[in-house]
């Protein structure tokens, strides 16, 4: 009897320890640490069935180019103050040709009279001098006058630029009938940044900003005065064959005159985000992956187009990423309880 009791206690004694598996005691396990840091940087190590068993699968990266998209806006011009100053130039001119006229039958009128005068006196030296004062005077008028033109010229240049003032000057010009006739909208882009203002730009495609899917072709003419700006950049005078209407506000795209970047495509499987950023990890050798940060700024609908963290070539995960994540943080939570 004593000898079956004392056996009956081993058996439950051995029930219990089977009953609890190894997990139960993980903490007094020693385990291998699979992450260490290099270079300041996390690095995870998986061996290749650690891998197998977690379903980590990477891709190599392939070059790919990509044309930045660039928004300016700007605003569909009233030309009216260009009627305006075509209406004051032609009157000048005008003018100005009566004057002209009038000043070569004065030169015709005085040469004959001094003849007359030196010759027999036959008119009085009072008519000379007047003939002469009608001269002179006619001569101050035009001399004003191409004053005047001079500095309306100038007002011109000055708000519209030499292209428009060169339309706006020319008389019979095509270009400024159009506009003056609603036939060409003309449009002035807000360009604030130096650099993009110095590139060739010929042609954009504008829409209104409220109806951005209404695209037409916009074509350069010439930069834009900056006397009202101060900023610095260079805003430009685009014209369209559209009728749009004058103060409505418009977006350009200036994608059609940029030259492609280099650079690589992140599927969206591939990028994880943590602490508010974007990353990937990238195989930094057979078994060892390092997170790295990328910008994720241009969003190519599934996935993102970068050129600075990672290079043709690179091998990131695009399946298991967030396991080793979940692994790297892991191990950095064990060491803080341990510390």
């Amino acid at each position: 009897m004593l000898i079956g009791l004392l056996l009956l206690s081993l058996v439950t004694l051995n029930r219990d320890d089977f009953l609890f598996s190894d997990s139960d005691y993980e903490e007094e396990i020693e385990t291998r640490d699979s992450l260490s840091y290099e270079s300041g940087r996390s690095v995870v190590r998986l061996e290749a069935r650690d891998q197998s068993m977690a379903g980590i699968e990477f891709v190599s990266l392939a070059p790919t180019y990509h044309q930045s998209e660039y928004q300016v806006f700007g605003e569909v011009l009233d030309v009216s103050g260009l009627v305006d100053i075509r209406g004051k130039l032609i009157f000048l001119l005008n003018l100005d040709r009566t004057r002209a006229v009038e000043e070569t039958h004065l030169v015709e009128s005085y040469q004959h009279a001094s003849l007359l005068y030196e010759d027999r006196q036959s008119i009085s030296r009072r008519e000379l001098l007047d003939i002469e004062y009608q001269l002179e005077a006619v001569r101050t008028h035009r001399s004003n006058l191409q004053r005047d033109l001079s500095s309306l010229r100038q007002a011109a240049v000055t708000e519209w630029g030499s292209k428009i003032s060169e339309w706006l000057l020319t008389e019979n010009s095509e270009n400024f009938n159009n506009l003056s006739n609603q036939d060409l909208s003309l449009i002035r882009l807000f360009i604030r940044n130096v650099p993009l203002s110095e590139l060739g730009i010929s042609v954009v495609n504008i829409a209104p900003v409220a109806s951005p899917s209404q695209k037409v072709i916009g074509e350069y003419i010439g930069d834009a005065p900056n006397v009202k700006l101060g900023t610095g950049g260079v805003d430009k005078f685009f014209i369209t064959n559209s009728k749009i209407p004058a103060g409505t506000r418009v977006v350009a795209s200036l994608s059609a005159n940029l030259e492609d970047t280099a650079g690589v495509f992140i599927p969206d499987e591939a990028v994880i985000w943590h602490a508010g950023k974007p990353w990937v990890y990238k195989q930094h050798a057979e078994g060892v992956f390092v997170r790295v940060e990328i910008e994720a700024i241009v969003d190519l609908g599934v996935g993102w187009f970068e050129i600075e963290a990672l290079k043709p070539g690179d091998q990131i995960v695009v399946s298991g990423a967030q396991l080793l994540l979940s692994e790297e943080l892991k191990y950095q939570i064990r060491n803080e309880n341990e510390d």
